[in-house]
C-alpha cells in the first residue's frame, strides 16, 4: 500500500511539472522548443526528479516497517531500487515531452521570461529551497501516512474475532 500512495505522489509530481496543457501555434517550433528545454535546465527539473525518488525510497521503506516489519521494509526498498532504476532510464524521455507540453503552452519569448524569473534572486532561492521544501513536504505525507498505517491496523485488531 505504501508503494501504491508514492507511486502516486510520483505521478501526482510529474503532473506539476507537466502543468502546461494544450496548444497554440507551432508548438514544435525549434527556437519553442530549446526554450522550453532551458527552462527544465533552470528549474533544476532532472535534478528534481532524482530528489523526489530518494525522498520516495526512504518513505517506502519507513512505511513498510510500520506497516510490516523489518522484513517487508527490506523488500519493499529492494523493490522500489528497480522501480527507480527503471524510473530514471525515462529521464530523458519525461524531459523531452515535458519540454514538448511547455511549448504547446507558451510562446518562445515566454519561456524565456519563465527562466528569466527562475535566474533571478527570488526564483533561484525558491529553486534552491525545493529539495528542502520536497523532502519537509514528504515528512509531513510520511506522518499522515504513518497515522492512516496505524489506524487501519487499530481497525483491523478490533475487527478480529
Amino acid at each position: 500500500m505504501p508503494l501504491v500512495r508514492l507511486s502516486q505522489s510520483a505521478f501526482a509530481f510529474m503532473l506539476v511539472l507537466a502543468v502546461p496543457a494544450l496548444a497554440q501555434e507551432n508548438p514544435k517550433d525549434p527556437e519553442r522548443m530549446a526554450a522550453a528545454i532551458e527552462l527544465i535546465e533552470v528549474t533544476g527539473a532532472k535534478k528534481q526528479i532524482e530528489l523526489m525518488l530518494d525522498v520516495m525510497k526512504q518513505n517506502v521503506g519507513v512505511g513498510a516497517r510500520e506497516a510490516g516489519g523489518g522484513a517487508a521494509g527490506a523488500k519493499a526498498e529492494q523493490a522500489f531500487a528497480a522501480f527507480t532504476a527503471k524510473f530514471s532510464g525515462y529521464r530523458d524521455q519525461m524531459v523531452e515531452e515535458f519540454a514538448t507540453l511547455y511549448a504547446e503552452r507558451f510562446t518562445a519569448a515566454e519561456l524565456k521570461e519563465i527562466s528569466v524569473f527562475y535566474r533571478s534572486g527570488t526564483g533561484a532561492k525558491f529553486i534552491s529551497a525545493m529539495p528542502e521544501l520536497m523532502q519537509q513536504g514528504a515528512q509531513i505525507g510520511q506522518k499522515y501516512g504513518l497515522m492512516a498505517v496505524r489506524e487501519l491496523k487499530a481497525m483491523e485488531q478490533k475487527n478480529k474475532p
